[in-house]
């Protein structure tokens, strides 16, 4: 099988690698990316059999890949970090694993790849029952209402209803509120997109999650792609790009 690694760190990948050859599989591993930038680029023109990705790159998450790229491969995600394996299986995952990494345990998941290859609907219970709770659960998931931050040594606690939107900047992610005032938020736009209310907020790019009435104006760009200034402005950005593959759902947004 031909596999792509997607790690940014050098011991990671070459711990991967060996145990890759050392599997009880037929591995040829075709590539190893080091970044979302670098991944989304091979991906528009390659492919390969398996993807084997860290969570946590040097820019970003690699969740950002495979939201952009809507890349139809099997993944099996790896990563030093527990919390993110419900948000993993939105994507074409079949298994997550945790580093440092195992041998066993990655064989086992070498074995979910073969299954999935031999049987069109997946055979293993655990990722089956996941992905059906996910599903019923969809509609009555508890959405964030408070979102607490620092200023100094102060302590704030900000409801939704006073957020005007989330930037991503630098690897920073900063929430604005309706009042102009901002502040480093610790979390993901990826992630921030699941807690937030779907009827309030649109997640417009990988940068901007806003809300209805922080949208100031709306004018098209080009045939297929809009923009929209904000109000109170990021200072950062004075107009805003909507792709054209987003551009239907917001605007079934702002009709809802």
């Amino acid at each position: 099988m031909d596999i792509v690694i997607i790690e940014d760190e050098d011991l990671a990948a070459e711990s991967l690698e060996k145990l890759l050859r050392k599997s009880d599989y037929p591995i040829h591993i075709k590539k190893r990316l080091e970044s979302v930038a670098q991944s989304i680029e091979w991906f528009k023109e390659n492919s390969c059999d398996l993807i084997l990705s860290d969570i946590h790159l040097g820019d970003g998450e690699s969740f950002e890949i495979f939201e952009d790229l809507k890349v139809n491969i099997p993944i099996i995600f790896t990563t030093a970090f527990d919390q993110y394996a419900i948000q993993s299986f939105q994507f074409f995952a079949i298994d997550y694993l945790l580093k440092p990494y195992d041998k066993n345990k990655l064989n086992k998941a070498l074995q979910k790849y073969t299954n999935y290859t031999a049987t069109p609907v997946n055979d293993y219970s655990d990722l089956e029952n996941l992905l059906s709770h996910l599903k019923s659960s969809g509609d009555s998931k508890v959405e964030q209402e408070r979102f607490l931050v620092s200023r100094g040594e102060k302590l704030i606690s900000i409801r939704a209803s006073e957020i005007a939107y989330f930037m991503a900047e630098n690897k920073s992610l900063f929430l604005f509120t309706t009042k102009g005032d901002s502040y480093l938020y610790d979390d993901t736009i990826l992630n921030l997109d699941l807690k937030l209310s779907k009827k309030d907020f649109f997640k417009i790019n990988r940068k901007f999650i806003v809300r209805h009435s922080a949208i100031k104006t709306i004018v098209k760009y080009s045939q297929n792609r809009l923009k929209i200034a904000l109000e109170p402005s990021s200072k950062v950005n004075d107009f805003i790009l909507i792709s054209s593959k987003n551009v239907r759902n917001f605007k079934e947004w702002l009709n809802n």
